[in-house]
């Protein structure tokens, strides 16, 4: 494959790309943008998604390759010191800011799984870098979806929060915030802005709610893809009219929408606590956890379907946001900023219940809690890598 044809093609994608979602961009405008006719467009590629992963595996071999180059002649990041002005993942984003402007925006690229994208690259660097971390097989998997979310989100503040800034502002930052990181930054006390007190519902009215919702959940199990369930499916399987559908929702999508809601509540809470947070204990903290570890066994049954092929639309953005309005409401001192403590904190803990939820299903939620809280002592471990 002349690599000459396929870079130009890959470039056309992620010019049309800033204009305009994938969906609505066709192999003949790719064709054309590239200059090469469309059969020789599909000689190379099957559809535009296949376009996109190549630029996605190139990138994914290109960040981990940085990332070792940068790192092979270190024994680990010297926060203190700061012997490195600009952090090697921040360095390559800069230099590719076209692919990672389009991977963070969710309108344009709606089915790339960006937690994937740095799970890989990570667990890669991981394995293979020349640094000793002397981590055991639970932290390996531990710290590769906590630190695929986490980076996801510091990129995400760069480009949606302060894009002018530069890649050394950037790096400066997050030395200053993983530099003084804390176990207890997970936890916070209520919102300021208090919630208006819900009426009084109708038990007969929950009862319904309740029966439409899990007929969703278990027909998207059934059918492996939320967009093939109907609303006549939905209410088959909860044995509920249609019309009676209507009167609590107005398409599946806003159905949808209430499950999710529901479980960021529900996942706010696990995290809310009445005491000032920097008085938490160690201990405090890992009964909590192992709480939020049981309860995503056995409730919560919207947070199965993170990171599954079922294609269920904003899913992680609508946690994100739901975790990071939390944080950003904490009366917490942060020299690094507190928008880019809320966005790291809130993909942090995403990033620990993906974990949870699949590689982490064999284990004790007392052995999960008490592990990931140690990657939240710097100073048991010297490797804090973006």
């Amino acid at each position: 494959m002349p690599d000459s044809v396929t870079a130009d093609i890959k470039k056309a994608l992620l010019v049309l790309l800033k204009e305009r979602d994938i969906r609505q961009i066709t192999m003949k405008e790719i064709a054309g943008h590239a200059n090469v006719s469309r059969g020789t467009l599909y000689l190379y590629y099957e559809d535009k998604f296949s376009i996109f992963e190549d630029i996605a595996e190139e990138m994914k071999e290109g960040l981990s390759q940085a990332l070792y180059d940068s790192l092979k002649n270190k024994d680990y990041l010297n926060l203190n010191r700061k012997w490195q002005k600009v952090h090697p993942t921040l360095s390559f984003v800069d230099q590719h800011r076209s692919f990672f402007h389009t991977m963070m925006d969710r309108d344009k690229m709606p089915y790339l799984n960006f937690h994937r994208f740095f799970r890989d690259v990570f667990h890669q660097d991981v394995m293979l870098s020349p640094i000793n971390a002397n981590l055991t097989p639970i932290e390996q998997d531990i710290y590769g979806h906590y630190r695929a979310l986490y980076t996801y989100a510091i990129i995400l503040y760069w480009l949606k929060e302060d894009p002018a800034a530069s890649a050394e502002d950037v790096s400066q930052q997050v030395w200053d915030l993983i530099s003084q990181k804390r176990f207890y930054w997970l936890f916070g006390n209520p919102a300021a802005v208090k919630q208006k007190e819900e009426k009084h519902t109708d038990r007969r009215i929950v009862r319904t709610r309740q029966a439409l919702q899990e007929a969703l959940l278990e027909l998207i199990v059934e059918k492996k893809e939320y967009a093939a369930v109907t609303i006549s499916d939905i209410t088959r399987k909860s044995n509920i009219r249609r019309a009676t559908f209507y009167d609590h929702y107005a398409n599946k999508e806003e159905l949808l929408k209430t499950m999710i809601h529901q479980s960021c509540s529900e996942l706010v809470e696990m995290f809310t606590i009445t005491a000032n947070p920097e008085t938490y204990s160690m201990a405090e903290a890992e009964m909590a956890l192992v709480r939020l570890f049981s309860a995503l066994s056995d409730q919560m049954s919207i947070m199965h379907f993170l990171d599954t092929d079922y294609g269920i639309p904003d899913l992680i953005p609508e946690i994100f946001r739901a975790l990071e309005s939390f944080y950003l409401h904490q009366q917490v001192d942060i020299h690094a900023g507190k928008k880019l403590y809320a966005y790291y904190v809130a993909a942090m803990v995403i990033g620990l219940i993906l974990y949870r939820l699949h590689e982490g299903k064999e284990h004790a939620p007392e052995v999960l809690a008490r592990e990931f809280l140690q990657f939240l002592d710097v100073k048991k471990y010297k490797v804090i890598l973006l």
